[in-house]
């Protein structure tokens, strides 16, 4: 499972990612579900869930992929995209989404506005670490 942070929340951009899918004349399914995260409340970490968009793509190559926000602090949200089954086979495939993606979004998902990074936590490690998770992927 990869789980990339995004700087935009679940619903707008699960919108533009069924653009993408579309364009690309993927096949896929949409299905709603729910994402289980945990936060930190006083010093007891707390279970939660949070509403996903679940994109299940059947072709050219098998994958799922969530968006979802969670609500990890008290005045933050922060938002996901989380990719499960990620193999040889379908890496490409799913570069190939996640690059349409970026280009059709009004900002790199990775650069979090000033006012994302007060409200979440300036240095929270989702924030930090996402440009690299990106690139990881292959996404610049």
């Amino acid at each position: 499972m990869i789980q990339l942070p995004i700087s935009f929340n679940a619903r707008s951009t699960s919108t533009v990612l069924r653009e993408v899918l579309k364009e690309l004349n993927f096949k896929f399914e949409r299905e709603t579900t729910q994402k289980h995260y945990t936060r930190l409340m006083v010093v007891m970490p707390m279970p939660k869930f949070a509403y996903a968009f679940r994109f299940v793509v059947k072709e050219p190559s098998e994958f799922v992929m969530d968006l979802y926000d969670a609500k990890m602090t008290h005045s933050g949200m922060m938002h996901f995209i989380e990719l499960d089954d990620v193999n040889n086979e379908n890496t490409n495939d799913i570069r190939k989404v996640l690059n349409a993606l970026v280009k059709k979004l009004p900002r790199k998902p990775w650069k979090f506005t000033l006012g994302q990074r007060f409200q979440y936590a300036f240095l929270a490690p989702e924030i930090v670490m996402a440009k690299r998770k990106w690139r990881k992927l292959g996404i610049e």
